[in-house]
């Protein structure tokens, strides 16, 4: 496992007042092959600890810290937690279905693990669920190992007296960048249980314009228990109330969000096919998805066809369609929509006073308004068909 963060450099202060004698670097060898095969050999695991992460110059520098937790039964039951300033992920997979959930705006995704392993990210995905598994080939890619003598390390049941090894690592592959040193990757082994309980390392560059540039990495681990019991249910699902499931994640502006579970602004817009006026309020108790959009807009012509498709399929549903057009003449929409072959209602907002009034600086913005009269969703940009298919479930249509 690499060092899941980075690591502010830090002192260590030896134990004994006079440096012990080391063992050779054969011996250190030897230590670092028996931890491996102690990885090798787990059934499972839990780790608990938190990663830094600072990347700095002379002058300036900046550092994420990050918590974490791994729940691993081998093979392929794995949980996480990461929590970030950004906010929290959980993760969880049984071996047959991978759970992500993201508390902060109230949503999860689940896809099936089969289908992930078929994608280019398939090898990604075996490492990401058992984050351990890359002690388990310590020795594979480094050059040399010496002994750094004993030091401490805190954990959640106490001090433990580790066993430190630098471990040196190949040089930059070539065409890489220039300037680059990589200092020793140290381990801090506890040698009772085998187990890595602080990684560090640091990578050093010589920028042009800033001077020497540094990354420093750590993951220091308070819980690193080896062949855990771990009950089943640690590896279903998000356990989370209140989320909503989604295909993918989508988080709107603070300013979108907030028109959320409120009354929908009434407005009065004529249609583009008579000219006739639609009142939003008189629409009360049916759903009403109302689709910004322009002729000139990418993303908003590869969204009228799938906006018109749920139309046509939901009608019966009691769903009631309107494209808003914003800003357009009758003519240059009429004209696109014949040669389209798009049979969708337009509303025509000339003056661009409802787009402003809902927020629609940038098109398309599709509003989906609930039988109540609230907006019950807001959808920036351009979706697939699933996106929209969730969206209408939420207000019971389906």
């Amino acid at each position: 496992m690499r060092p899941i963060l980075a690591l502010v450099l830090i002192a260590v202060t030896s134990v004994a007042a006079t440096p012990p004698e080391r063992p050779s670097a054969d011996a250190a060898s030897r230590a670092l092959e028996r931890v491996a095969e102690r990885y090798r050999t787990l059934t499972s695991y839990r780790l608990e600890g938190q990663g830094v992460n600072e990347v700095g110059s002379a002058t300036e520098k900046r550092q994420q810290v990050t918590s974490m937790r791994f729940l691993v039964h081998r093979p392929g039951r794995f949980a996480s937690m990461i929590r970030t300033p950004e906010g929290v992920q959980r993760m969880a997979t049984d071996g047959d279905s991978l759970w992500t959930a993201v508390p902060a705006i109230g949503q999860y995704m689940v896809r099936p693990v089969s289908a992930i392993r078929a994608t280019p990210e398939g090898a990604q995905f075996d490492r990401q669920i058992d984050p351990a598994a890359e002690y388990a080939q310590l020795l594979t890619t480094v050059t040399a190992v010496r002994s750094l003598g004993p030091d401490t390390v805190h954990t959640a049941t106490g001090v433990v007296r580790c066993e430190r090894y630098a471990l040196t690592l190949p040089p930059p592959a070539a065409g890489g960048p220039e300037g680059v040193t990589v200092s020793p990757r140290v381990l801090w082994v506890d040698p009772v249980s085998r187990m890595v309980l602080l990684d560090s390392l640091r990578v050093e560059q010589q920028h042009p314009q800033m001077g020497r540039v540094y990354s420093t990495s750590v993951t220091r681990l308070v819980v690193a228990e080896p062949d855990a019991k771990l009950p089943d249910t640690a590896f279903r699902g998000p356990g989370e109330d209140g989320l909503r499931r989604v295909r993918r994640f989508s988080q709107p502006s603070a300013e979108h969000a907030s028109m959320e579970r409120r009354p929908a602004i009434d407005f009065t817009l004529e249609t583009l096919a008579d000219g006739s006026p639609v009142t939003l309020s008189s629409l009360k108790g049916k759903v009403v998805l109302l689709d910004f959009w322009a002729t000139w807009c990418g993303p908003c012509r590869r969204w009228l066809p799938i906006v018109a498709q749920a139309m046509r399929a939901h009608a019966k549903d009691g769903l009631v369609v309107y494209a808003v057009n914003v800003r357009e003449d009758e003519d240059k929409v009429r004209a696109y929509l014949e040669k389209q072959k798009l049979d969708v209602p337009v509303l025509m907002d000339l003056s661009g006073k409802v787009g402003s009034l809902y927020r629609a600086n940038s098109i398309p913005l599709t509003v989906i308004v609930d039988r109540n009269g609230d907006v019950a969703k807001v959808m920036v940009g351009l979706h697939d068909e699933a996106d929209l298919a969730d969206a209408l479930a939420e207000v019971g249509i389906e």
